[in-house]
């Protein structure tokens, strides 16, 4: 084994994979299974390191142990780390096969190295074949506070000779041609393209190229869409976009409609009734109502709507005359104004003249919703402490802020790793530039500041307790884990219903007033920033299995934002909907969200068992099979599809910390759910004990959602 050092990212050359082990040392080759390989040694075994109570500040030598955190791999101590996991990876050579090796090329080269809380390390390496990047490929290995390796997490499968070697058919400007033609319109830089070797489904390798064309301005769904394409025939393998987005399944119904269709017999001289079930919440701001009567002359008809409160309003009266056919529509809005629309609505047709014979056919209810928004909090009475702005969402909460060489104050805060800071898009396409929202007296949210404030105090806050949650919760600074600068803008665009990460900042759209309100609520600012972390560790890709784990991870570490904020704000308010301060803000439910972590079938879109993924492969619809069982693991309780039950949950801070560090320590590019089942029973394992109830319900939990 030989190390190539220019920079602490030089690939290392390694024997390739295809060659054959020797007898004696088989113990010694990379074996995998499920994605993990526990490798039995004398102090090192899996598993030395139970407990966060067991990590100790000393190292086996009885040094300091250095405090947790990304190291920079030039460092001492990473590359101390790295050559004893290419040494535990790699096999002894003969001169030959080393020769061999280094005629190749590399195998694999260092991403990163962290250490942990519990004085773990882990090296994080991508897999190379004859020197060209494996796509989506890596392995991690983890050592102990002894600095041995321990397990190792990742997959080698054979690659044949010659893909990375062989000059493509294709040059890197083609490949760019044929993503630009299929992504269609204008992209907005150049497009990136990088060799890679790529498996596909049927795990056949091929030579590709990786490309990645940005889409963002002016799009309502931003793109930095990548193509992988066959370097040889110009096929596109696969395609994805990195970027998410918030839209949900069904439009948001701010006009609630019911119908029922009796064709019931009106009784001569008696009456019949119909009835309508309204499931929504929604306060009534107009109500008419489509009725069609067929019935003979000389009638007398009374036509009553009740609402589900008993109200009743008189539709129609008659007395006497000819024809009595009823058809049209009735406005009853000033009958039934702020009635709740909840419930079942009642029609009533009597019929008081002898001889007459008619039939109730159908009707129908049209409600309109009130337009309405929870009052504020009092700005004039924050509570007593340092919590004197005041949110749109989260109430009165203490931001942190600089203060300008002309005496106003900017949402800069200096006291969170290298920076949270909050800029105005000016609703322009893309967020670009350093206009700073200020105030005069720094104390954010007063009835006379300016309404471009508002939605910048929740982003700003929701920035600052992501971090903070990071660091107390997962024990990491920021997303790269070295603290990270978070920068956010808002006022994206103009009635922008979405948010997003662009791999390098956060964009918030104001929302439409209607389906949304401005995207900076707790947990959508959470939800996209994890998209940051999960881009800086485990890097998911986005589409299959991968894809619902990345949107998962983020919809729990988002809920998980909400969970922490309330445990320190008593104003801020979680639950496990995801989206709903923000979603539908006109509808007067506080629960109407995008989706429903407790119940993932409620919107109508997500599955919540791997048995139904063939069915919904769409990465925010797969997402419900994870975020059911985080649910499960935290709560305890049923899966709506499988029935079955887990008896009791470990809580949320075990829960997050237990699918936070799967996430940055046992997650690799293309983690399924199998694997990302294996990657928390290990996380478990780590923080307390093979034997826990931590672990054992995790496996519960998994098994419940049809991952096993």
């Amino acid at each position: 084994m030989t190390i190539r050092r220019t920079d602490g990212s030089t690939p290392v050359s390694l024997r390739p994979t295809t060659d054959t082990a020797t007898p004696a040392k088989a113990k010694n080759v990379l074996r995998v299974k499920d994605g993990f390989e526990s490798v039995s040694r004398t102090g090192a075994a899996a598993g030395a390191q139970p407990t966060a109570a067991a990590a100790t500040t000393q190292s086996s030598t009885g040094a300091t142990a250095a405090q947790p955190g990304r190291l920079a791999l030039d460092s001492k101590e990473a590359q101390q780390a790295i050559q004893a996991s290419l040494k535990h990876l790699t096999p002894p050579m003969t001169a030959s096969s080393l020769l061999a090796a280094n005629k190749s090329g590399p195998t694999l080269a260092p991403r990163s190295v962290e250490r942990d809380e519990l004085g773990m390390t882990h090296v994080r390496l991508d897999r190379m074949h004859e020197g060209v990047k494996v796509f989506g490929e890596q392995l991690i290995s983890h050592l102990g506070a002894d600095g041995k390796v321990s397990s190792v997490t990742g997959e080698q499968n054979p690659i044949p000779a010659g893909l990375g070697s062989q000059k493509p058919k294709l040059a890197p400007q083609q490949a760019i041609d044929i993503a630009k033609k299929e992504l269609g319109g204008k992209a907005d830089k150049q497009p990136s393209s990088e060799r890679v070797i790529y498996q596909d489904k049927e795990g056949k390798y091929h030579s590709a190229y990786q490309v990645e064309v940005t889409q963002i301005a002016g799009q309502e769904k931003p793109k930095k869409q990548n193509y992988i394409i066959d370097a040889n025939t110009g096929k596109v393998l696969e395609s994805f976009n990195k970027i998410g987005g918030w839209t949900k399944s069904a439009p948001a119904q701010l006009q609630v409609n019911g119908t029922s269709s009796p064709n019931v017999a009106i009784p001569d001289k008696g009456q019949v009734q119909s009835k309508i079930n309204i499931p929504d919440g929604v306060t009534v701001d107009k109500l008419s109502v489509d009725l069609n009567i067929k019935h003979t002359w000389s009638g007398d008809l009374k036509v009553t709507v009740t609402s589900p409160s008993g109200k009743s309003a008189v539709l129609q009266d008659r007395k006497g005359g000819s024809k009595d056919d009823i058809a049209g529509s009735f406005d009853l809005s000033e009958a039934f104004k702020g009635e709740s629309a909840k419930g079942e609505w009642t029609i009533t047709v009597e019929d008081k003249a002898a001889r007459d014979t008619g039939t109730l056919n159908n009707w129908s209810l049209n409600i309109t919703a009130k337009e309405t928004t929870p009052p504020p909090t009092d700005p004039q009475n924050p509570p007593t402490g340092t919590a004197d702005d005041l949110s749109m969402y989260s109430g009165h909460v203490d931001l942190k802020t600089k203060k300008e060489a002309d005496g106003t104050y900017s949402l800069e805060d200096s006291t969170r790793g290298k920076g949270v800071v909050t800029y105005d898009a000016n609703n322009k396409p893309t967020a670009s530039g350093q206009t700073k929202i200020t105030d005069n007296n720094d104390k954010w949210g007063e009835a006379t500041d300016p309404a471009r404030a508002k939605a910048a105090v929740d982003a700003h806050y929701g920035a600052a307790t992501t971090y903070d949650f990071y660091k107390e919760i997962l024990g990491r600074d920021s997303i790269d884990g070295a603290g990270e600068k978070l920068t956010s803008y808002v006022h994206v665009k103009n009635n922008y219903v979405n948010a997003f990460w662009d791999g390098e900042k956060m964009s918030y759209g104001d929302g439409d007033g209607k389906q949304s309100g401005p995207l900076t609520t707790l947990d959508i600012a959470g939800h996209e920033i994890t998209h940051g972390l999960t881009e800086r560790t485990a890097g998911l890709i986005y589409s299959g299995e991968s894809g619902g784990l990345n949107e998962a991870f983020s919809d729990i570490m988002g809920t998980g934002v909400e969970w922490f904020a309330a445990q320190k704000n008593p104003e801020a308010k979680w639950n496990w909907t995801v989206g709903e301060a923000a979603w539908t803000p006109n509808n007067g439910s506080n629960e109407d969200g995008l989706r429903y972590m407790n119940d993932p079938t409620k919107d109508g879109y997500s599955v919540d068992n791997y048995k139904n993924y063939p069915k919904q492969t769409e990465v925010h619809g797969s997402s419900g099979i994870a975020n059911n069982a985080f649910y499960l693991l935290v709560e305890g309780g049923k899966n709506r599809t499988s029935g079955l039950e887990v008896k009791g949950g470990v809580g949320m801070e075990d829960g997050l910390k237990i699918f936070g560090r799967a996430l940055t320590t046992y997650m690799t590019p293309k983690t399924t759910f199998a694997q990302a089942r294996e990657a928390t029973i290990k996380s478990a394992t780590d923080l307390y004990g093979a034997d826990s109830t931590q672990v054992q319900k995790v496996k519960d939990a998994w098994t419940a959602v049809g991952v096993n």
